[in-house]
């Protein structure tokens, strides 16, 4: 009888413990996912960063249809702050929400499509973001250096403006006035939050932004005959970019160039985009 006291007491001292590892081992197991999700946004791409982008595929407003993927490359290494850069070569991708052509409610061929994710080294982050302007590839083709030697390129006009480069590590000018520097890859000068040039590099909301062959005060479309840009992105539905054109179908070339302006990145935006998604599947 007291043997089995006993055995009984030691059953209870001892069940506390095991109830308190396997609870622990399922508090672990509860908290992998959230700890792999939150893995894959370590690295936010800050609002305000400019993305100069390239893109990969070609885009009609009578074939591509809703859904349809949209990929494309920074054309430029990206500084985000914090010694984090966003190398040149790294993908962005989007979808296509809508495209019409004339006689369907509208007197204008249009396409409507938004980006969604920027590869960052081995990590795919959510993003969303506005058009600030985009380019022809007969456009990029005129802004692009022509190399007169390994050192040096042809004084270049950008995109968009009366902005000059004076070969790798020149200064770049609007007008009489230094606003940045011109590399390898392309052009980067100080923009302050709102987007406007900064000529004081101390100003602590002027940031380090890259713009490849567009000037720093590029707005709008460059080098189409009619391309128009009703939605930009900034207003709701926040994102969503609508290209419009007067012909009967409206095409983006690959190669047709963007500068894009990032809104928000990481989980806020994959929320964002889960709504999205669900909007377009109603």
């Amino acid at each position: 009888m007291k043997n089995n006291l006993k055995m009984f007491g030691l059953a209870l001292c001892v069940l506390p413990m095991y109830l308190h590892a396997g609870t622990g081992q399922d508090l672990k197991q509860a908290s992998q996912p959230t700890q792999q999700q939150n893995a894959g946004y370590g690295v936010a791409i800050p609002a305000g960063t400019i993305l100069p982008i390239s893109l990969n595929s070609t885009l009609r407003s009578d074939k591509s249809g809703s859904g349809a993927a949209i990929t494309a490359t920074v054309m430029q290494d990206v500084p985000l702050g914090s010694g984090e850069t966003l190398r040149k070569g790294s993908k962005v991708t989007g979808h296509v929400v809508e495209a019409t052509t004339p006689g369907k409610g509208s007197d204008e061929s249009k396409i409507s499509f938004q980006f969604d994710q920027v590869q960052f080294g081995n990590q795919t982050i959510p993003i969303t973001t506005n058009l600030r302007a985009v380019a022809s590839r007969s456009a990029v083709l005129a802004a692009t250096p022509q190399l007169t030697s390994p050192d040096y390129a042809d004084n270049q006009i950008q995109i968009g403006g009366d902005q000059i480069s004076y070969g790798e590590g020149g200064p770049v000018m609007v007008g009489e006035q230094v606003v940045g520097k011109y590399t390898r890859q392309g052009v980067l000068a100080y923009v302050d939050d709102s987007g406007t040039p900064s000529r004081d590099t101390n100003n602590q909301h002027a940031h380090l932004q890259a713009f490849w062959l567009f000037s720093i005060n590029a707005r709008g479309a460059y080098g189409f005959d009619d391309l128009t840009i009703p939605q930009a992105g900034r207003s709701e539905p926040l994102g969503e970019v609508t290209l419009a054109s007067s012909r009967k179908a409206l095409k983006l070339d690959k190669g047709i160039a963007m500068l894009l302006r990032v809104d928000g990145s990481g989980p806020d935006a994959a929320q964002a985009l889960t709504h999205s998604a669900q909007g377009i599947g109603q």
